[in-house]
């Protein structure tokens, strides 16, 4: 009896670490209010509430651990951002470690209009990132959200994963 179990605790925790690190809100959980501190694009200079600005509306939302993981993320969120311009889809990239002359020169050098390029505000940052369940451990968590719900997560999104989220932010296209 101790055998089974100590190979089942073994497997758990095989498991457990092959899956690596759980970064975000699962789909299906509620997304809540938080000011981030707009940097560069549609809001830049404010601290707008962008699930109390855009309501109901998708917002793809991606946190980036630092400003080199941020340039991975920038150009094709932009290019998300752009495609939706006349829909309702908002695109959302949020820099956690990074200073504002650095968002601002990665806003400048991945063209940034479309994207709100934001970083979280200093005095509320742990509670903003422990809201959303950002694990820093890995290099980006991205969620896509529509009426206060996730509905869906890529953790970690490399390529093959940033094609996925474009197939998906196309679901929101306005029709022609």
């Amino acid at each position: 009896m101790r055998m089974i179990i100590g190979l089942w605790c073994f497997v758990a925790a095989s498991t457990a670490i092959a899956a690596g690190p759980v970064s975000g809100l699962r789909p299906g959980d509620q997304v809540s209010a938080w000011e981030p501190i707009h940097v560069a694009g549609p809001h830049a200079g404010t601290s707008t509430c962008p699930v109390c600005t855009y309501l109901e509306a998708p917002i793809v939302l991606a946190f980036a651990k630092d400003v080199a993981a941020a340039e991975k993320l920038a150009k094709p969120l932009e290019e998300i951002a752009t495609a939706h311009r006349q829909g309702k889809l908002k695109v959302m990239l949020v820099v956690v470690n990074g200073s504002e002359e650095q968002i601002l020169k990665l806003a400048k050098d991945s063209a940034i209009r479309s994207v709100m390029l934001c970083r979280p505000d200093p005095k509320r940052k742990e509670k903003q990132l422990g809201a959303y369940k950002i694990d820093l451990s890995v290099s980006n968590t991205i969620m896509l959200t529509q009426d206060y719900t996730v509905k869906k997560l890529w953790t970690g999104a490399q390529a093959t994963e940033l094609a996925d989220l474009r197939m998906a932010a196309d679901q929101y296209l306005p029709k022609q």
